[in-house]
């Protein structure tokens, strides 16, 4: 009886076969586009080595400039943070697998106050407040980076003050 049934739906079981192998091969080419498209730094520059100058700026009139070179091409912006300075963080897992700063150097968030992260355009030479995470910086991208301490009213970065004052800011690079 089984047998019967196989030899008179062979047709709909080589289409079921197919469709199934069909989805496997779809989902493993999502899945190795998304591995590529999140690797910031691709074959060429492993091993080579960029320089990278960063801004923290307290908020309270005190500021540090760390000019780093021989940073890793393949490193993010939060690595870089964590080896010049002592962070505080808050991980968060897959699948965004990104840090929230909660402190640097001993400076921690508090009520309105936050550290926020900028970087220079390079085109326009003017600060742009991130709208991603350290985590997704890569130094393919941007070179001059800050960290700052600040209030703000609005999680509308665009009524935010850049991180060197009287310095010009956009909201698009």
């Amino acid at each position: 009886m089984g047998v019967n049934i196989i030899s008179e739906h062979k047709a709909f079981f080589a289409i079921l076969v197919l469709v199934g192998a069909g989805i496997v091969a779809f989902q493993a080419s999502a899945f190795y586009y998304y591995q590529k498209s999140n690797s910031a730094c691709l074959g060429p520059c492993q091993g080579s080595t960029v320089k990278v100058e960063t801004l923290i700026n307290y908020g309270n009139g005190t500021s540090q400039w760390i000019n780093k070179t021989g940073v890793p091409a393949d490193w993010n912006f939060y690595q870089l943070t964590t080896s010049i300075s002592r962070v505080q963080a808050t991980y968060y897992g897959p699948p965004t697998s990104e840090h929230l700063i909660t402190g640097i150097n001993g400076v921690e968030s508090r009520q309105q106050y936050f550290w926020s992260l900028w970087a220079v355009c390079q085109e326009s030479g003017a600060w742009l407040a991130s709208n991603v995470g350290a985590d997704a910086i890569h130094f393919t991208t941007y070179h001059t980076l800050a960290w700052y301490f600040q209030a703000a009213n609005s999680q509308d970065s665009s009524n935010w003050n850049p991180p060197v004052p009287g310095a010009s800011k956009v909201t698009v690079c």
